[in-house]
């Protein structure tokens, strides 16, 4: 029986689990999942526990459940490196050898070398950063409300997101929903132009990897909303209180108490071990078996945000549909290899993208077929609540929009907050 490790228990990881497992039943293979947090985070509703829309608890998957049910071992440990010449993983508790390895480690976060982002910027990777953000902004509403002074109040309500794709969109909008919603309800003393979210994006139009004329549109919507948008910006410095920019060589600086980086992942620090035909993200450059280039080992597969898989002459963008569709591509590769058949060349099938702007409002591209408004809102809900995976936690994310929908979001504070990283 052939020993088959996976790392990590995200989108990529999880779809091979749900693959292999016919495989597991014939004793073909015996498999283990290995991965720091003994849950997978269902990061598409990651800003939503920004705005209280759904629990933290309801976007995770348990591993362990998960793997009992499948008849896969799980191990709690976190990789440091791997040993492909030895067959062996190495993590902070131990060393476990593999005959088939899939490397589906997740990312991190890409500060792209700027230092003062890495001091000053909050990472937007964990339900603990989503909930630290969450209680940051409600601790700062509660110190603006007892403030007389505009002016003093809009420099400590402004808010800043560096990174104008889909997750920095989804995010303002989702604070900005949030905030609006308080000062209606709760925050009187709070005007709506005393406040500020602002969207940091290097290129001319947010969401850039999306249809152009769509992007043109989300631009135009989220602007409506009330979100301050500066296109075009190298951000320079980021500081506890301002964040630097330019424009054209001409600088800038704007008041920002909570500054969100989302401009960017990379990959972990251990892909390194395996190869270093990486990308300047260090992603692996990986061929269309998904195997490392230039390796010489086909018993490695690195799938998802771990890799850098050419498409059309052009560099993928790691996202949770490629990792699933890899997933699946490994599995069958593996199986392949025990039979002693030739691997299958992967090809990506992009389904399209599903972006939220706030409250009724999204842009949709579903095969080709492109919406905006709310009737792609609702589809953008439903299709998400789909891909949650598990039928309590969709019971969970269904019964927590309803009760935000009735009696909107809470806005308590449950613990101390401090205004280090969350």
């Amino acid at each position: 029986m052939k020993k088959v490790v996976i790392l990590g228990g995200g989108f990529g990881g999880l779809s091979a689990i749900a693959h292999i497992r016919k495989q597991i039943k014939k004793k073909k293979v015996e498999v283990t999942l290995i991965d720091k947090h003994n849950f997978s985070l269902f990061t598409p509703m990651l800003t939503e526990v920004v705005s209280g829309n759904v629990k933290a608890e309801n976007i995770v998957l348990p591993l362990r459940e998960i793997c009992v049910k499948n008849k896969v071992r799980f191990i709690r440990d976190e990789v440091t490196s791997i040993d492909s010449e030895n067959n062996s993983v190495t993590c902070k508790e131990g060393t476990h050898e593999y005959d088939y390895l899939i490397v589906a480690t997740g990312s991190q976060t890409n500060f792209r070398g700027n230092q003062s982002a890495i001091r000053n910027a909050f990472e937007f990777k964990s339900i603990n950063d989503a909930i630290g953000i969450k209680y940051l902004i409600i601790e700062y509403l509660e110190k603006a409300s007892q403030m007389t002074d505009p002016a003093e109040k809009k420099r400590l309500l402004s808010f800043s997101i560096i990174g104008g794709g889909i997750t920095g969109v989804e995010l303002a909008t989702e604070m900005n929903d949030f905030i609006r919603a308080k000062i209606r309800k709760e925050y009187n003393s709070i005007k709506n132009d005393e406040y500020d979210i602002t969207i940091f994006e290097y290129y001319k139009t947010i969401l850039p990897s999306i249809d152009e004329s769509q992007a043109i549109k989300a631009q135009r919507i989220v602007s409506e909303s009330g979100i301050n948008l500066i296109n075009n910006a190298s951000v320079q410095e980021i500081s506890e209180c301002n964040v630097s920019y330019s424009i054209n060589d001409e600088s800038f600086t704007k008041d920002s108490t909570i500054t969100v980086w989302t401009a960017g992942v990379m990959g972990q620090e251990h892909l390194q071990s395996i190869s270093n035909n990486s990308a300047p993200d260090k992603r692996l450059f990986i061929n269309h078996s998904l195997t490392p280039e230039n390796l010489g080992k086909d018993n490695i597969y690195v799938i998802g945000y771990s890799c850098a898989y050419k498409h059309k002459e052009n560099i993928l963008p790691p996202v949770a549909p490629l990792a699933m569709q890899q997933g699946i591509m490994a599995v069958i590769n593996i199986m392949r290899k025990i039979d002693g058949k030739e691997p299958k060349e992967f090809s990506y099938f992009h389904f399209g993208y599903l972006v939220s702007l706030g409250k009724n409002n999204s842009v949709v591209n579903l095969f080709g077929f492109k919406m905006r408004g709310r009737f792609a809102y609702y589809i953008w809900k439903m299709l998400y609540l789909f891909k949650v995976g598990m039928f309590k936690k969709q019971v969970g994310v269904f019964f927590d929009w309803i009760m935000t929908a009735w009696f909107g979001n809470d806005s308590v504070l449950i613990q101390e907050i401090n205004r280090d990283k969350p």
